[in-house]
């Protein structure tokens, strides 16, 4: 069991009858304050449909229970952080649990683990001796399974082609956050390590021989949270790979290809390569408590760190067909409140062989049932639905997935190897594919978010139906044939469209940053640049730092091809690294989104008036010293 701290400290007596987790403001009545829960979620309890006989008590908690009863050694396997004779166990409120509802549950004996801080939800280990005595307690409403997690992933039969968007509109991801809720990243791997597999890319003189060989300065991996042992940020530099999951996913939406090639010499490039990667490892030694967790962090460092998307490819272990996906567990309410953060959040849908006919309706795997983010089925390199893609409805009726890209045979990094890649197949594969294309998305369009991206593949992506031939196993879900189905949601992802329609690109419309990447950038320095396409009277230049506000630059000079734009950086706080776009607009249109990657300075920028003329002062020195010289000769 971990020890987790806390940094609001009690008095002695309070520590031992009260909380283990961190003081919750309650009225002077103790009277029940406000929920956590996202307003889709009220009252979810009352009718969830994993629990069929009201009980208060998780169907699959007890189903696993009753294997337990005939077969003690599965006690570990489900629940490995439990001790002997105990289980892990979600208890949800109705309301934002209290110290008091805290100190109720440790009077029972109850050992809590972890406060959710967008749930009404505590993380505990209890004996299931104690399910009735919790239940009756004030406030309780279900007592939900903390199961173990696995990774999304099958073995089936390709890549994805957006060379168009990476040739046609330049984007590849550069600026882009991608957080991987996953198993890790292994930071070390040569297509994970850095932008560009170049070593010198921020070496001053690489003809130098005594450099060769120097590590990358432009690491991709640019923080590590570690929800599974150690519950804390840790050094982006010491990232890993827990298990080999997590190191394919990352790779695939936004790997550099760096390390071994393909047969034909070309590379294994994830979508959106120029992206950056974050590591939340909450996978797979623990149990959903991590997962919860480790959103969490995502959520509360959003700002921090730009977080742009989230993906996921995990799933609850299961005991059971289906019949229990209405998007009401902990884990898939957690997803909800990653997605209403703003950050766009892509799930897998699951591999419970969902073209099995009539059986494999109805699989889509929690928290893939989740309403709010982009749950993404799977595609054959024939671009038929693969046959272990999950299927809905979810069962409270709703459609789902939201729309698929291919899984099948993705060649991504081996994280068993420093530079080898490996194929594999499943939603797991196909979910950072479309988390990849979210990237370029937000390339495009820095200004859009979850629900925004989401409207995109509404609209655009391109429909499928399920058709004799198309489907190894010919199961049509949709009672009504629909947009969105069962099957493929509203289609077959589009990257081309998506990133076209994400800002209403015009390709008449250019505009530049005068920079390159890495380049250094003084404080309250003047950037520069040149726009392409619309007049500097009909149109207009807005620049983006970071993730801060579009400013709108001013016009300078124009002649017969366009015009060039300026702009005075607001001095920065602290020294790092960040990321300067530009756009030009006319009317609701707009250019591709230029971006560069710099790195603010602490020293103070001087434009050319207030710097010391050194050259035009030495001069003038010289002419008055020969002069001096000159009027003394004469004087003589």
């Amino acid at each position: 069991m971990r020890a987790r701290p806390f940094a609001l400290s009690l008095c002695i007596l309070l520590m031992l009858t009260v909380s283990a987790i961190p003081p919750v403001q309650v009225s002077a009545a103790a009277a029940v304050v406000e929920s956590n829960e996202h307003p889709i979620h009220d009252q979810w309890w009352k009718d969830w449909s994993r629990d069929d006989n009201r009980n208060h008590i998780d169907d699959q908690l007890e189903g696993k229970l009753d294997i337990v009863d005939s077969n003690e050694s599965k006690r570990a396997y489900y629940w490995p952080r439990a001790g002997e004779g105990e289980v892990r166990v979600f208890v949800d409120y109705d309301h934002r649990p209290t110290n008091e509802d805290a100190a109720a549950l440790q009077a029972l004996g109850v050992k809590i683990t972890f406060e959710a801080g967008y749930l009404d939800m505590l993380s505990t280990t209890m004996a299931p001796h104690l399910f009735e005595r919790v239940i009756a307690l004030p406030g309780v409403v279900m007592l939900e399974d903390n199961a173990r997690p696995v990774p999304h992933m099958n073995e089936a039969v390709p890549a994805h082609d957006i060379n168009s968007v990476w040739n046609n509109y330049g984007f590849d991801g550069k600026g882009s956050v991608i957080a991987v809720l996953d198993t890790g990243i292994r930071g070390d791997h040569e297509g994970l390590n850095d932008l560009d597999d170049d070593p010198f890319t921020c070496i001053d003189d690489p003809t130098d021989p005594l450099l060769n060989g120097t590590a990358d300065c432009d690491p991709k991996i640019i923080a590590f949270y570690d929800a599974v042992y150690s519950d804390s940020e840790q050094p982006a530099s010491e990232s890993y790979d827990s298990g080999t999951h997590g190191s394919h996913v990352a790779g695939i939406a936004a790997g550099t290809g760096g390390g071994q090639e393909a047969p034909d010499g070309t590379r294994y490039i994830g979508v959106a390569p120029g992206a950056y990667l974050i590591n939340i490892l909450a996978c797979c030694e623990g149990d959903v408590e991590d997962i919860i967790e480790g959103a969490q962090w995502a959520i509360d460092n959003k700002a921090k760190y730009s977080i742009d998307v989230l993906t996921s490819s995990l799933g609850e272990q299961q005991v059971e067909f289906h019949v229990d996906n209405d998007g009401s567990s902990a884990w898939s309410r957690q997803m909800d409140q990653v997605a209403e953060s703003g950050i766009i959040t892509t799930l897998s849908a699951g591999n419970e062989f969902g073209g099995i006919t009539f059986a494999g309706c109805n699989t889509i795997d929690n928290p893939g049932d989740a309403e709010l983010p982009i749950t993404v089925a799977s595609l054959d390199k024939d671009m038929g639905l693969a046959i272990y893609s999950s299927r809905g409805y979810t069962s409270d009726g709703r459609v789902k997935p939201d729309v698929a890209a291919i899984g099948s045979n993705i060649m991504a990094p081996d994280a068993a190897t420093k530079d080898g890649y490996t194929s594999k197949s499943g939603t797991s594969m196909a979910t950072p594919l479309m988390a990849g294309i979210a990237a370029l998305i937000k390339q495009a369009n820095p200004d859009l978010e979850h629900g925004d991206v989401k409207d995109l593949i509404a609209a655009y992506a391109i429909e499928r139906e399920i058709m004799i031939g198309d489907d190894p196993g010919f199961n049509d879900c949709s009672l009504i044939e629909s947009r969105p189905d069962n099957e493929f949601g509203y289609g077959e992802a589009d990257p081309v469209a998506f990133v076209q329609m994400a800002g209403l690109i015009d390709a008449d419309l250019n505009v530049n940053i005068r920079l390159d990447d890495g380049d250094e950038i003084l404080n309250e320095s003047i950037i520069e640049g040149q726009a392409v396409g619309a007049s500097a009277e009909d149109g207009w230049v807005e620049v983006k730092i970071g993730d801060g506000p579009w400013l709108i630059a001013e016009a300078e000079d124009e002649d017969d091809i366009g015009w060039t734009w300026s702009l005075e950086l607001e001095a920065h706080v602290e020294a790092h690294n960040t990321t300067i776009s530009a756009r030009l607009r006319l009317g609701d249109s707009m250019s591709r989104v230029d971006t560069v990657r710099v790195q603010l300075v602490d020293e103070v920028y001087k434009p050319p008036s207030e710097e010391t003329p050194w050259p035009a002062l030495l001069a003038t020195v010289a002419i008055l010293g020969a002069a001096a010289i000159l009027l003394r000769k004469d004087s003589r």
